[in-house]
């Protein structure tokens, strides 16, 4: 895929995983546009960055989605759709009954899973119109084994990796020429697991390995050790959860 010249949309692109994203798309000479719902972080990366376009927009909120589809609209459109936001909450033990369960679900599964769906839904039509055209998904390792530390953020980036699966051959059914790309990291060095003495791998060579496989139409952009545990949770599934999930973890759900 040509990434030259093309628009693309970043959500969650203030931070992290997506701020790194727009510095490299806008290095190789793409047109980006940032979403986030804190406006001194986009204004921050506005400020580094003044080609930047930043749209405040809260990626669980529907009003939201339509606001930002109707301000891209008006900008004249994009090219590449790259759904980028992610939450995450804090462990807790699921065996110990708690509402936050729920609470804490429900808001990942909305941003996390239902807010792409959202968004893919409105910017599709656009996205069919453009002479070449892409929707880019983040999942994770995660959505091959299971952390005990993050169940539900793994249960959503599962649903969110057999729905790329999905939206990809039912593009092709439909004779549509939108490409559909999963990126899936490894740990990475961001605010979401800060607090975790594990090995994470950079932003930077995140991105970098991301635009290498657009480039190649790689369409499952497997990075690190995220290939590893693919095919060892094929083939060795019991040794791949204790890899994912070590004995000192489980002082964290007490």
């Amino acid at each position: 895929m040509d990434l030259r010249n093309k628009t693309i949309l970043i959500t969650g692109g203030s931070a992290g995983i997506g701020f790194e994203a727009a510095k490299q798309f806008l290095e190789i000479g793409s047109k980006v546009i940032i979403t986030g719902r804190n406006q001194e972080k986009l204004d921050a990366a506005k400020k580094l960055y003044p080609n930047l376009i930043a749209i405040k927009s809260d990626a669980a909120k529907a009003e939201d989605a339509i606001s930002l589809y109707n301000q891209v609209k008006d900008l004249g459109g994009i090219d590449i759709l790259y759904n980028n936001a992610g939450v995450g909450v804090m462990p807790s033990n699921l065996g110990v009954t708690n509402n936050r369960h729920l609470e804490g679900a429900a808001y990942e599964m909305n941003i996390n899973y239902l807010a792409v769906i959202r968004l893919n839904n409105l910017f599709l039509d656009m996205l069919k119109s453009r002479k070449e055209s892409a929707i880019i998904n983040t999942t994770s390792v995660l959505s091959y084994v299971p952390s005990l530390l993050e169940a539900t953020y793994s249960a959503t980036k599962t649903a969110l990796a057999f729905y790329t699966k999905s939206l990809r051959k039912h593009l092709r059914i439909a004779n549509s020429h939108v490409k559909v790309f999963e990126l899936l990291p490894p740990a990475v060095e961001t605010e979401l697991i800060a607090h975790r003495k594990i090995k994470k791998m950079s932003t930077e060579k995140l991105i970098k390995g991301l635009i290498a496989g657009l480039k190649k139409d790689r369409y499952t952009i497997r990075m690190g050790y995220t290939s590893t545990f693919y095919f060892l949770n094929r083939l060795f599934p019991k040794l791949a959860f204790a890899l994912v999930n070590p004995k000192k973890s489980e002082q964290y759900l007490k």
